[in-house]
């Protein structure tokens, strides 16, 4: 009797939904078996890169703005809440005014749904801005995120525009159906967030020491070259140039990308992931899609090592 050989496909950890709770889990299965959300993604994911272009040019200013850097926190969330609450109080508003029909009620919820459709277009823009850089399941979910909020938006301007028309037992049924699927678009705005950490300083975490520590021998220390070391629980990166030493986190805040195998160039080291950009002066934004600055050293040399005291939060 011949035994028939069988092969297991396996799926990488990555693409695989957690199991618990439901909803997570119902969420991320049906992200994996949406592959065709790349075949949007990409063309938009590069449009938009070719918009803003590379970091030092004028349009890439234009993402910094959008990312947040200026504020020194993500931007999107912030605006997000122009159209969430909005609606929430336009659907208020709808229910007091199925009960009795007060004119004073309409148009208060028709001027509150007209101010959270220009409120979504500002979050909409942020939110493009963040997801651009991201890939693989996050950048699927984003894309879904997406495409359920372009849903919601064309149900409330048709249910905006009906009200206008004396349409608006029609326009309600419209608006409380878009404010259902917002709920859930919502939920997976906070998977992007909360579970797969899009938009978080990812530096928060580490802690480090208020006393000096010695990393490595200074004489080993090569002059130009980006050195990783360890600080009682907090990796930094070094540079030396001339008799100066430059010390700020080496984790990337935007995404936790290895700055140590970025390049510097001008005082301004770069991820190698991402291309965000830090003063090695102060740790300071000088580019996004990073807008938390990273964690700098205290540098002095004692005993012939080369000893790094971190100063602030992150």
């Amino acid at each position: 009797m011949a035994l028939r050989a069988r092969t297991d496909q396996v799926t990488s950890w990555v693409e695989t939904p957690p199991r618990s709770p439901g909803l997570r889990h119902w969420t991320g299965a049906l992200v994996e078996r949406m592959p065709w959300l790349d075949k949007l993604a990409t063309p938009l994911q590069n449009w938009l890169s070719k918009l803003y272009g590379q970091p030092k040019q004028p349009s890439y200013r234009v993402k910094d703005a959008l990312n947040g850097v200026w504020l020194g926190h993500p931007l999107h969330p912030a605006l997000v809440y122009i159209p969430l609450g909005a609606w929430t109080s336009s659907l208020v508003l709808d229910m007091a005014w199925l009960s009795e029909q007060e004119d004073g009620v309409a148009r208060s919820s028709d001027l509150l749904m007209w101010t959270g459709l220009v409120g979504a277009v500002g979050a909409a823009i942020t939110g493009m801005t963040n997801w651009v850089d991201t890939n693989g399941p996050e950048r699927r979910t984003g894309m879904l995120h997406a495409l359920l909020n372009g849903s919601v938006a064309v149900l409330n301007l048709t249910s905006a525009l009906l009200r206008l028309t004396g349409w608006r037992r029609t326009a309600i049924g419209l608006s409380t159906t878009a404010y259902a699927v917002t709920i859930y678009s919502a939920y997976v705005g906070g998977q992007l967030a909360y579970s797969d950490a899009i938009g978080v300083n990812h530096v928060a975490w580490e802690h480090g020491t208020d006393k000096f520590v010695p990393v490595m021998a200074a004489n080993d220390l090569v002059p130009g070259k980006l050195t990783r070391v360890d600080v009682a629980g907090i990796s930094a990166v070094l540079l030396k140039d001339g008799n100066n030493i430059s010390a700020i986190a080496a984790t990337c805040s935007h995404l936790g990308g290895p700055l140590d195998q970025g390049h510097c160039e001008d005082g301004i080291i770069y991820c190698p992931w991402h291309n965000s950009g830090f003063h090695l002066s102060d740790g300071s934004v000088a580019n996004s899609p990073a807008v938390y600055a990273q964690p700098t050293f205290a540098v002095r040399i004692r005993n012939g090592k080369i000893e790094l005291r971190r100063l602030e939060h992150a």
